[in-house]
């Protein structure tokens, strides 16, 4: 891809990612090509129709969280569930558009699936060195995060959002 053609890729999908984070299913590829500044016939040229671009932006989005959960797996184990799901609640607050909920089965399969293997392997952690109760399971932070979604998408600010976490948190502790 020549060097003008790869930029105007990346002005699209950063474009893709704010527009949908912010209107979520509503948005159109209009709405992407005018916020990149870039013509809808360059948009069409990388992408095909609006599934195709959606694709694209939330293996970008889905990626990044797989990435918080690797940087919270250096976090002290007794903090790595903490670290992780605020930075999710953060994320989730910010990009409220892009989750795997709103687009269903656009979502990137393979990275969720990661993630989720990644918060097992934090959960562990952190009930192998006794922060957090035995009897949490996997399913139990896969809910919060649902829970999480659910608050920022009902308009709840930050400071419900992360009440809600801090309550829940507490009631994961050993």
């Amino acid at each position: 891809m020549r060097r003008d053609a790869a930029d105007n890729r990346n002005r699209l999908v950063a474009a893709a990612e704010e527009v949908f984070a912010r209107h979520g299913t509503a948005a159109t590829l209009d709405d992407v090509a005018r916020a990149s500044g870039i013509g809808p016939a360059t948009l069409y040229r990388h992408f095909a129709d609006k599934d195709a671009l959606v694709r694209e932006v939330l293996a970008v989005f889905f990626g990044r969280l797989v990435l918080v959960a690797e940087h919270a797996q250096h976090a002290p184990p007794d903090r790595c569930i903490d670290v992780f799901l605020h930075t999710v609640g953060a994320e989730l607050a910010q990009k409220s558009g892009l989750s795997a909920y709103v687009w269903g089965d656009l979502a990137p399969r393979e990275l969720v699936d990661d993630l989720r293997q990644r918060s097992a392997a934090l959960l562990s952690r952190a009930q192998l060195a006794g922060a957090i109760r035995d009897d949490v399971t996997t399913v139990d932070v896969t809910a919060t995060v649902w829970a999480l979604r659910g608050i920022v998408q009902s308009g709840g600010g930050d400071d419900v959002w992360r009440r809600h976490l801090d309550t829940v948190l507490r009631g994961m502790r050993a």
